[in-house]
């Protein structure tokens, strides 16, 4: 393909207007490629067996010129079944040796010589869509010695494929419906050789192209960061391709004529993609942003398929052109590398600087040819000499894998100075991880001490806090109990105000009656007596009310056993409602509130320890007198300051609720509301105990719950279950 854009490039005379064809066709001599025998044949459609033989006058058929292109033949003799002839006259020279007739063409056909059938391609049929893929048969020998003039009839019907329209893509040629050529045996022999070395030449180019694929494959399987090894190995696996298409085209001695047809095409395709992607490798190797030209180049190869598809006859002209802008470009971005002093871009340059040299050699001869008007001696060279054409292939392609190789052992020499320079920093940090290990040890041992100091000091703390939490304990026991006998005192005062009252009336009233005995009045002493005895029945009454208070003030001082028994709740929670409000008045002169109770009728007992109960439900009516005398003390118009005491029976429990309108709990401290020690009364005020014994008393003494819900400024509710059984 090389040469193909070479021979272009040389701008070669183009081929003389041939004259008006002889009746008889003289041959003086042999070129080196043998002679095509033309001018000189007459066609006539049709069939006739009469019209092999040699004496038959043809001179009334019509000439035509093999060498035009398929499409600009007749309708008639590129579609239909004919004869063509040909007289001819070997020089006597000629006609002393063997001779051979090559004939090629696209179609079925029946060789006459002399009136004798010396060979037969294919069937010829009348139906040009019945007519198989003809094949490519060994040239015809010619004997020495034959007669002076002699006769070439062929009997053709041409071959009718979608294949024909494909280009050839061999520079400046055209598809022809027949070619037949006069050659020496030697000259054959020479073409045979010619075809071998060209295979042998080709099975090398493939067979190197086929190595650098795996190569810089490889290269990029363990180097993915490189892509021009990727990129490289598309080149040359498309070169690798085309050179095998070129060992079919020039090993196989007969190849089908499908195949034939089929592989030039090919081959120029490949040929192109390939040299495409040997750009994109050039453009990811120094680190350039392919542009236009890059997608220009595509677009060509895109117009390539186009037009070898459609059957254009400039097939070469348009492979050469892309050829040249792709070389144009190779150099361009190789001279652009050498410019920016890119590592190692002159081993690319050299194998580019090869072809331009070879192709400037090869340009200046054939200018100096024309100029001189002599042979050109480098056209053979140029057109034959299938080591030039592999040294034009692998030149840049053993420049870019050279490159690319080097820059591969250039960073695996990189890696090794890194990998000993990571492998003394390694020796490094382990001799400085060793010596933190000695200090941390050191350190470690210190630190044990210091715990072990410390630990001891700790369990002191703690058996002081332990303490202090028995002494805040006492003292939350303590409140609670003040509470409680302030509001006993408080309860028992009114009877004994009572007694001592009606006492003092008594006495009057006995020192009237002694009066009234003095006075012999009758009527007096009787209404007298009536009130002393009256007196004496309301003191004899608070007395007993007295009595039942202090019975009661025992037995609530009286040391619980921890014992449950059947618990009356509805009562229970009157009695200490009472007990915590005289309590809290016994302190607070000014302090009133609205008690209300909702006790549910017909409650069933609990089994509970009620002093313990008892203290619970003191603890919460406390809290609950104490929200509402604060909200009281803010002096909110309005504010009637009430709290509520309900029970109600639900499934297999008891629920107690005190809800109060005071001053309600933030939503924020809601959470650790039944924490020890955590209050949200002032400093001195409360000891953060009593939500969380009474907590303790209701989830793990009774097996019950204790909740809460508050709304800050509008009130709280306490909720207390309790299940039903025994030992609940």
């Amino acid at each position: 393909m090389w040469l193909l854009a070479a021979a272009w490039l040389l701008a070669l005379p183009a081929r003389a207007t041939p004259p008006p064809p002889p009746d008889t066709l003289s041959i003086a001599r042999l070129p080196a490629g043998g002679r095509l025998l033309a001018p000189g044949w007459r066609y006539h459609a049709g069939d006739n067996p009469a019209w092999a033989r040699p004496d038959f006058d043809a001179s009334a058929w019509e000439t035509f010129d093999p060498r035009q292109p398929l499409a600009k033949l007749p309708p008639r003799l590129r579609t239909g079944m004919g004869w063509v002839r040909l007289r001819f006259r070997p020089a006597d020279s000629l006609r002393a040796r063997a001779l051979r007739l090559q004939v090629l063409g696209y179609g079925a056909w029946e060789v006459y010589l002399n009136g004798r059938l010396v060979q037969r391609s294919g069937t010829v049929r009348p139906n040009p869509s019945q007519v198989p893929a003809p094949e490519q048969l060994p040239a015809i020998e010619v004997p020495a010695g034959g007669p002076a003039t002699q006769v070439l009839a062929i009997r053709f019907a041409p071959w009718q494929s979608g294949l024909l329209r494909l280009g050839t893509g061999n520079g400046n040629t055209a598809r022809t419906l027949l070619q037949v050529r006069l050659r020496a045996e030697a000259q054959v022999r020479q073409q045979a050789a010619g075809q071998v070395v060209a295979a042998l030449v080709s099975s090398a180019a493939a067979a190197v192209f086929g190595l650098l694929t795996l190569l810089h494959l490889a290269f990029f399987r363990y180097y993915p960061r490189q892509r021009a090894n990727l990129y490289f190995a598309f080149f040359s696996l498309a070169l690798a391709l085309s050179g095998l298409t070129a060992v079919v085209q020039w090993g196989v001695a007969f190849p089908p004529l499908a195949v034939a047809v089929l592989l030039p095409f090919s081959q120029t395709l490949l040929f192109a993609v390939g040299y495409v992607w040997a750009v994109r490798a050039l453009y990811a190797l120094f680190g350039f942003r392919p542009g236009w030209v890059y997608k220009g180049l595509w677009g060509g190869v895109g117009a390539l398929l186009v037009l070898g598809l459609s059957g254009a006859t400039y097939l070469g002209n348009v492979l050469a052109l892309l050829i040249l802008v792709t070389i144009i470009e190779l150099v361009r971005l190789t001279v652009r590398a050498l410019r920016q002093r890119q590592r190692g871009a002159w081993i690319v340059g050299a194998g580019f600087a090869v072809i331009l040299l070879v192709i400037v050699v090869l340009t200046l001869s054939a200018l100096v040819s024309q100029l001189l008007r002599v042979p050109n001696p480098l056209q053979a060279l140029s057109s034959g000499n299938w080591a030039v054409g592999l040294l034009f292939e692998l030149s840049p392609a053993l420049g870019i894998s050279l490159f690319l190789a080097r820059e591969f052992a250039l960073d695996s020499q990189l890696l090794q100075v890194k990998l000993a320079e990571v492998e003394r920093l390694s020796a490094q940090t382990l001799a400085q991880e060793q010596e933190k290990q000695a200090l941390l040890a050191a350190q470690n041992e210190t630190l044990e001490q210091q715990v072990q100091q410390r630990t001891s000091e700790l369990q002191r703390s703690l058996t002081d806090l332990r303490a202090t939490q028995a002494q805040l304990i006492q003292k939350e026991k303590m409140a609670s109990l003040g509470e409680l006998t302030a509001g006993i005192a408080h309860e028992i005062q009114n009877p004994l105000n009572f007694v001592n009252n009606f006492a003092e009336v008594s006495a009057e009233l006995m020192a009237e009656l002694e009066e009234a005995q003095a006075a012999h009045d009758a009527e007096e002493v009787t209404a007298l007596a009536a009130d002393v005895r009256q007196n004496l029945g309301k003191i004899t009454e608070h007395g007993r009310r007295a009595a039942a208070i202090v019975r009661g003030m025992l037995e609530h001082s009286r040391q619980s056993t921890g014992e449950r028994a059947p618990t009356d709740l509805n009562a229970l929670c009157d009695e200490y409602l009472r007990l915590a409000y005289q309590g809290l008045r016994a302190k607070e002169k000014t302090f009133n509130a609205t008690l209300q109770t909702d006790f549910a009728p017909g409650l069933p007992p609990v089994q509970a320890v009620a002093g313990d109960l008892g203290r619970v439900l003191l603890n919460l009516f406390g809290n609950a007198f104490y929200a509402v005398q604060k909200r009281q003390q803010t002096g909110e118009p309005g504010y009637a300051p009430t709290v509520t005491v309900s029970t109600q029976h639900t499934e297999g429990r008891v629920e107690i609720r005190v809800t109060d309108n005071g001053t309600g709990i933030p939503a924020g401290v809601l959470g650790k509301i039944f924490q020890p020690f955590f209050t949200t009364k002032p400093t001195g005020e409360g000891t953060g105990l009593g939500l969380s014994l009474s907590h303790d008393i209701i989830a793990q003494g009774h097996g019950g719950t204790l909740a809460v819900e508050s709304r800050e400024g509008e009130g709280t509710t306490f909720c207390v279950g309790l299940p039903l059984g025994a030992g609940a």
